[in-house]
């Protein structure tokens, strides 16, 4: 958005390729309510979340205020984590920027130059909208700031510049040509007074949505040239969510750069995410895996690479690593890359199953037998600037992630770059699984993010089908319990859980889902580097409407939560509290000090709805306790005794 324009909100299309049953296509303004929709729909939609108040921007125009200076070459390809924040802890060597807005993604860009980039848009640090009611006031909104770095004893001469790759948009939302804006600006102090400076070098309105673009920017100023030197980003644009988004990667700061001549050495980088080695989910439950897992497995994946440097790379190795309870296996491939094209993407087959020249590869299932997780690493050889420097952490020459088997089952990565929509009073949406042994049905795990109409109000029901042909058939269980989407502020992506009434028995094929109350767009998380809405998602626009196949390519992210042959499980508990059990209150909790009247000494165990342990502890005597709940999640618990009596809890 231009610096000092208004955002005309009449104007503003969102990019959200809406689909209409009937066939006819329509483009909304980001401001229409679902409300004025006039015709009921499926819909695609760019993604935002709950707002949280801004951070204080007196703390964005500080430089930083711990450390020392770093030194040249300042390099980040954000292939690790670099930024501080949530999980930043042991990484503390590796860090490059002060704490800010902008935040490290693997999803968000097309065709990067390594895999990781710096993400600038309208959330604020906590992953929430700067502005969610004044939706068309543009101002800054992101900043990604270096950490001091020493310039003392470097000259105009010395030929120091910033080189960067930048991209708009990229999956994301783009921003508007003309309007929206990405700014660099340096760091210097006024010798007189010491106030701090930021001056802008460089700025663009328009860049690529699917490429990236490499700029140079001289550090030629004498009072830019001192031990305090930093460098910083910031976006303008509209502050209602994930939009108007910019992707920085490859940022280094060296000095004897001509930008004319200058080449990338020896740089062969991964690009895009792996996430999962089995054929079809990301996760799903141990008890499911087990019986058949060679069933389960992909035969083989692609990993997508670049090679930056101006010469040809050849003989490149490759592999995968899988690490479990401190025991780890390497596997080789028995194949070598060669001759890649200089400056040039290319791929590399990583063989699992129907190994040519090995044993097929599956996960061990005698290391458990309720649930696992295995850490998963896909590498290539170690090939890029500063390398070196990166011991025991993940570089751009590997992809890291977590295989996680549970008790739910999905398709979707975790992470959401867009949002999906019914919009229509009385629209199902059932997502289809296929089970591998009979199982119960708890509840479902949904990650919902509104979309400038916060939803939190609106009504839906819980419904599961068995299939019929592909489609969902014949309803299973009776849920008349209310249920309303429910948003978090403790960061990005995280899923709400929503028990049935009662645990449901299910086998073979089912279909998971709800039923809306209204017309209001419920926005559900829309996962787009996976797509199992094709042939897996279907939906229906009102009572006695046909199932239709979703048109929409990503994957909605709703998934079942089952027993999975769990033990200790509540599904036998009934609402409310069974005859002979202790006596609990309040229940509903609001967060906080729940009372519990004993009869008996006893140990007892709090369980969240996925039968996990959230708390344990002992009654020493007979009659009033409390437990402290400030902290736990809303959702539904279960308390327990050792002597088998049990209540269900209710935190909000």
């Amino acid at each position: 958005m231009g610096k000092m324009n208004e955002l005309n909100g009449t104007n503003r299309w969102a990019n959200w390729g809406l689909i209409v049953c009937v066939a006819w296509c329509i483009a909304l303004p980001m401001n229409q309510t679902a409300a004025q929709t006039p015709v009921a729909s499926e819909q695609e939609r760019d993604l935002v979340v709950v707002p949280m108040d801004a951070p204080n921007p007196a703390r964005r125009a500080e430089g930083a205020s711990r450390g020392g200076a770093l030194s040249l070459p300042f390099f980040d390809d954000f292939s690790t984590p670099s930024m501080p924040g949530v999980g930043f802890e042991g990484f503390e060597a590796y860090q490059r920027w002060e704490e800010g807005s902008a935040r490290i993604t693997t999803t968000y860009s097309l065709n990067a130059p390594t895999i990781g980039c710096a993400t600038l848009d309208g959330l604020d640090r906590t992953g929430y909208p700067y502005n969610f009611v004044e939706v068309n006031t543009p101002d800054w909104a992101d900043t990604l700031t270096s950490l001091p770095i020493a310039l003392n004893g470097y000259f105009p001469q010395s030929n120091i510049h910033l080189m960067f790759y930048v991209q708009g948009g990229g999956r994301g939302n783009a921003p508007e040509p003309g309007q929206d804006e990405l700014v660099l600006e340096f760091k210097s102090q006024d010798d007189v007074t010491g106030e701090v400076i930021w001056t802008e070098v460089w700025s663009t309105d328009s860049v690529s949505t699917d490429a990236f673009e490499r700029v140079f920017v001289p550090v030629d100023q004498f009072q830019w040239l001192d031990n305090a030197f930093q460098f910083r980003f910031r976006n303008w644009g509209a502050l209602a969510g994930n939009v108007d988004l910019w992707h920085l990667d490859y940022i280094l700061l060296d000095d004897q750069i001509d930008p004319l001549t200058f080449e990338v050495q020896s740089e062969v980088a991964i690009v895009e995410p792996v996430n999962t080695f089995l054929r079809q989910y990301t996760r799903m439950p141990w008890n499911h895996f087990t019986p058949n897992p060679a069933f389960y497995m992909r035969d083989s994946l692609v990993m997508e690479q670049r090679n930056l440097s101006p010469s040809q790379a050849d003989n490149i190795e490759s592999g995968f690593s899988i690490a479990f309870n401190g025991g780890e296996a390497t596997y080789p491939s028995p194949f070598q890359n060669t001759n890649v094209l200089p400056e040039a993407p290319f791929t590399t087959p990583i063989y699992l199953g129907n190994n040519p020249q090995g044993e097929d590869f599956v996960f061990d299932t005698g290391v458990s037998d309720t649930t696992a997780t295995f850490d998963v690493a896909v590498w290539q050889s170690s090939i890029g600037l500063l390398h070196t420097e990166k011991v025991g952490v993940p570089d751009n020459d590997s992809i890291t992630f977590q295989q996680v088997f549970d008790i739910d089952f999905a398709y979707d990565d975790g992470t959401a770059e867009k949002a999906y929509a019914l919009t229509a009073a009385g629209g199902k949406l059932a997502m289809r699984y296929a089970l591998e042994v009979p199982d119960t049905l708890l509840g479902l795990a949904i990650h919902f993010t509104p979309y400038y109409n916060n939803a939190d109000d609106e009504t839906f029901l819980l419904r599961a089908w068995a299939d019929s042909s592909g489609l969902p058939g014949e309803e299973l269980g009776e849920n008349y319990q209310f249920h309303t989407p429910e948003y978090f502020t403790d960061g990005f992506d995280i899923f709400a859980y929503y028990p049935y009434d009662d645990p449901i028995a299910v086998e073979g094929t089912i279909h998971v889902g709800l039923v809306q109350g209204s017309e209001v767009m419920l926005n559900f998380g829309l996962d787009k580097n996976t797509n199992a809405n094709a042939g897996q998602l279907h939906y229906q626009l009102g009572l006695g409407g046909a199932w239709l196949n979703s048109d929409i390519q990503g994957t909605v992210m709703i998934r079942p939560v089952l027993r999975a042959g769990m033990a200790d499980s509540w599904v036998a508990v009934n609402e409310g509290q069974e005859p002979g059990a202790f006596q609990v209150f309040p229940n509903p909790v609001t967060q906080g000090e729940l009372n519990i009247q004993v009869v008996s000494a006893a140990n007892w165990t709090l369980y969240d709805a996925t039968g996990r342990v959230a708390q344990q502890g002992a009654w020493t005597q007979p009659g009033l306790h409390t437990i402290n709940l400030t902290s736990a999640p809303r959702g539904t618990y279960i308390l327990a005794d050792e002597m088998g009596r049990r209540a269900r809890i209710l935190v909000q």
